[in-house]
């Protein structure tokens, strides 16, 4: 079993709805093919996702993220062998960074509001892994639990 992590621009802005849309279809894609994962999009554009599963899998998936039109600037921050989980129940929890008020939240920054996919190459690898840890443990995630 593999995680990935990858950062992306959006090569167009998505409103609410059309990212709900989108969201069912691709949890019920991950579903089918035992993908889990979380999704952050800061509100302007940048996207990063941690996906985990079946190396071929996941890996394929994320080749198919690669060709997607919607996405640009693809950079891939971390792929791993696990032995567990992290969003072991989430199809794909989901959550729009640019609807919280960061400032609210103890020792987090805006970063992700503000950033951009290189920002993500340039900062320390961990930095991923420690912001969707963070979001994990967020009580306001979208998570499609049906």
């Amino acid at each position: 079993m593999i995680e990935i992590i990858y950062v992306s621009r959006a090569s167009q802005r998505f409103k609410d709805n059309e990212l709900s849309n989108m969201l069912k279809v691709f949890r019920k894609n991950n579903q089918s093919k035992n993908i889990s994962g979380l999704l952050l999009y800061n509100g302007s554009g940048t996207f990063i996702q941690a996906l985990e599963g079946d190396e071929h899998v996941v890996s394929s998936l994320y080749e198919t993220i690669r060709r997607d039109p919607r996405h640009s600037r693809v950079n891939l921050l971390g792929k791993e062998e696990i032995s567990e989980r992290k969003f072991p129940d989430w199809r794909m929890g989901f959550q729009n960074i640019s609807k919280l008020s960061l400032a609210e939240q103890e020792g987090f920054s805006d970063f992700m509001l503000h950033a951009k996919p290189l920002d993500f190459l340039t900062a320390e690898p961990s930095f991923a892994v420690d912001m969707l840890e963070y979001f994990k443990q967020s009580t306001n995630l979208d998570l499609d639990k049906d």
